[in-house]
């Protein structure tokens, strides 16, 4: 039987869905970001990009399950 996830892994993996849906989005031009008269959907894509990889990367470096050393 597999161990319940951590509270705060599960949250990420849930939230990182509904980022990757946003990517999605923005790349297929479904959703857009304007300033200024300016799309910076392209930029918020990199950012959302960069944003889950390290917090993908945060998630696997530490030990979420509650062992004290």
């Amino acid at each position: 039987m597999t161990p319940p996830l951590d509270p705060v892994v599960a949250r990420w993996m849930e939230l990182r869905e509904l980022l990757n849906g946003q990517l999605v989005m923005f790349e297929s031009g479904a959703l857009t970001l304007r300033s200024n008269d300016i799309n910076i959907a392209p930029a918020t894509m990199i950012d959302l990009q960069r944003s889950i990889l390290e917090f993908d990367r945060m998630i696997s470096e530490h030990d979420l399950t509650g062992a004290t050393g």
